[in-house]
């Protein structure tokens, strides 16, 4: 059987599982903040709080019953958006199983390395299997997301933004993953994690620092790009398929620069172990 599907096939038999719990998880909560307006809500509470406190009304019993209801229907919308965006990375990053260093220190590795293919080339195909799963996914997740978040009224091109998005997150994750594991490091999807959790402050505190013409602001401007997860990129790819927005080239080099870099650090840890598989 051809390489590339029968990893495709074994990632979604180990995956299955945990991707149709997301599903349901992003399903909920389309059908929530469809049938729920959790904006207006936030308003209706924000307003009969400065009511009460004012005390031009005193609040009644049926209006507390009805703030009560509201505040438990925000908190699940809470929880679930929780989970479900941090559950497609996770999933992203779990995608390539540890393949390389489990297999590596298990001795697992000895069976493929007894096959005329080279080992690089042998798991460069099976991380190519992964990556069209992991992309599969992403898109069912990024179109879960997309009824979920966005109002009826935004524009298709909006909702292709995020969908987008969603794909290219879960594609990098998958390739850090697995150039974790081709390194030769056992729990892949922790360290990846670790890697990408600072991130979104990170590129928060990026945001920021536009603004500050300082020395500090303008280094940390031109480095941590390239070595932080790319959430910028993504997002100003994701803008530019606004109508009439510009395109964002910078963030469309970053991001093929990072997927790039993520994937030769994985080639080169496998051409390292293709004459010596096994850990002396």
């Amino acid at each position: 059987m051809n390489i590339v599907k029968a990893s495709l096939q074994n990632a979604v038999r180990r995956m299955w599982k945990f991707a149709l719990a997301l599903f349901l998880c992003g399903a909920g909560l389309a059908v929530l903040t469809n049938v729920y307006d959790a904006a207006a809500t936030v308003e209706r509470m924000g307003a009969a709080g400065e009511v009460t406190e004012s005390g031009d009304a005193p609040p009644t019993e049926e209006g507390m019953e009805a703030m009560a209801r509201a505040a438990l229907m925000l908190f699940f919308v809470g929880v679930l958006n929780l989970f479900f965006g941090f559950g497609t990375v996770l999933f992203a990053f779990l995608a390539p199983g540890g393949m390389v260093a489990n297999e590596r220190g298990s001795a697992a590795i000895m069976l493929w390395a007894q096959h005329p293919m080279r080992l690089s080339t042998f798991y460069m195909r099976r991380y190519a299997g992964v990556q069209i799963a992991t992309l599969g996914a992403m898109l069912v997740f990024g179109l879960t997301a997309a009824v979920a978040a966005l109002p009826p009224e935004a524009s298709p091109a909006t909702a292709v933004g995020g969908v987008a998005s969603t794909c290219l997150v879960g594609m990098i994750a998958c390739a850090v993953s697995f150039a974790i594991s081709a390194l030769g490091v056992r729990r892949a999807a922790l360290f990846g994690l670790v890697y990408y959790l600072p991130s979104p402050p990170l590129a928060r505190l990026l945001e920021l620092s536009e603004v500050s013409p300082s020395t500090v602001a303008e280094l940390a401007r031109t480095i941590l790009p390239f070595a932080i997860f790319p959430l910028n990129a993504i997002e100003g790819l994701a803008g530019g398929l606004e109508s009439g927005a510009a395109w964002d080239w910078g963030g469309t080099g970053m991001i093929l620069y990072h997927f790039a870099l993520w994937t030769g650090v994985a080639w080169l840890g496998l051409r390292r172990i293709d004459g010596r598989p096994l850990k002396l």
